[in-house]
């Protein structure tokens, strides 16, 4: 572990070198608290899951293999 000072005078800077030394890549989320700032991964959205599970397979096999559960409500909504 790595410890720096700053004097927060002016803007905060963490290179791309930092990030990755603290295993920090991808989508990342700042949690703001009082005398506290944390960067944490972002955890993936359930669509974003389910994208991911069905990428690559979507036009591999016909139409009727999949089952999204969908009610319709017309003729142009899904729900």
């Amino acid at each position: 572990m790595k410890e720096m000072t700053v004097v927060a005078d002016q803007e905060l800077v963490l290179t791309q070198t930092m990030l990755r030394e603290a295993g920090l890549h991808g989508r990342l989320r700042l949690v703001i608290g009082q005398g506290e700032i944390r960067i944490v991964p972002e955890t993936a959205t359930e669509a974003e899951n389910v994208v991911q599970e069905l990428a690559g397979c979507l036009g591999h096999e016909p139409v009727t293999a999949y089952d999204f559960h969908l009610k319709f409500g017309s003729l142009y909504e899904a729900r």
